[in-house]
């Protein structure tokens, strides 16, 4: 089953890529659970074959692992929103990553509760502005796939929904990835966003989107460079945990 969305976001390609990402795997769609609490999340599960569970918001990591518990002959994937994933699921993330439950999840992060028409979400940057706060957000903001890896997750990726190929080879790798794992997608809303901080059009948000994205370089490096990098929205893309092994000579 697919699903359709505004083209604008991006969704419809992060969705078919995902199909085709499992096509090649060759995995048998009867074992396979799909499990979304609903928002812009739920237009990405649409594209997975598989047995569909729609469950409350907040809810979705609890129930995946009831699934994986209870079924162990099956493939278990949650498809979250960043307001799910930080904010009112987000002690769910924290506790997953760090049992290493059996379970795949896709967190698509538009910075925004871009169903509630423009509440600021935990993952909103710091003086993003939306229709709730058109002043801008004065949180710093909290980066999901980080949280993931620092809490022990055993494979962490992000990427941009116009990555192109890098994101299908990243959607590639992640079906099939040793959990708890975590695939980011930054796809940014325009309606609830973009609108709101001076783009002109859904393609001039995206080119921001992608100048933000740092490519290559030692994606482990912390300190105060780092800071500043996070204030300054930008992130790091790619498959980020466990960390590719660096080349000696």
């Amino acid at each position: 089953m697919s699903a359709t969305c505004a083209p604008a976001c991006g969704l419809d390609r992060l969705g078919q890529g995902l199909a085709e990402a499992f096509a090649r795997q060759g995995g048998v769609p009867a074992k396979r659970f799909v499990v979304t609490g609903g928002g812009c999340a739920a237009f990405v599960a649409g594209w997975v074959e598989g047995t569909l569970h729609r469950v409350p918001l907040g809810r979705s990591l609890p129930f995946a692992l009831g699934l994986a518990q209870a079924r162990p002959d099956r493939e278990v994937f949650v498809f979250l929103g960043d307001g799910e994933a930080a904010s009112v699921g987000g002690h769910h993330l924290l506790n997953a990553a760090r049992r290493g439950d059996r379970v795949r999840a896709l967190v698509v992060n538009n910075e925004v509760l871009g169903g509630t028409g423009g509440f600021p979400s935990p993952t909103t940057p710091r003086g993003g502005r939306t229709a709730i706060q058109p002043a801008g957000s004065e949180p710093r903001a909290l980066d999901v796939a980080e949280l993931a890896r620092a809490a022990g997750a055993a494979w962490v990726g992000r990427e941009t929904v116009t990555a192109g190929e890098a994101l299908a080879a990243l959607l590639r790798e992640f079906v099939g990835a040793p959990p708890f794992a975590l695939l980011e997608v930054r796809a940014p809303c325009y309606p609830a966003y973009g609108q709101w901080n001076g783009f002109a059009t859904p393609e001039a948000m995206h080119e921001a989107l992608e100048r933000r994205a740092l490519r290559g370089g030692n994606r482990s490096a912390h300190g105060r460079a780092g800071d500043v990098a996070v204030e300054a929205g930008a992130f790091h893309v790619g498959r980020l945990w466990p960390a590719a092994p660096v080349a000696t000579t």
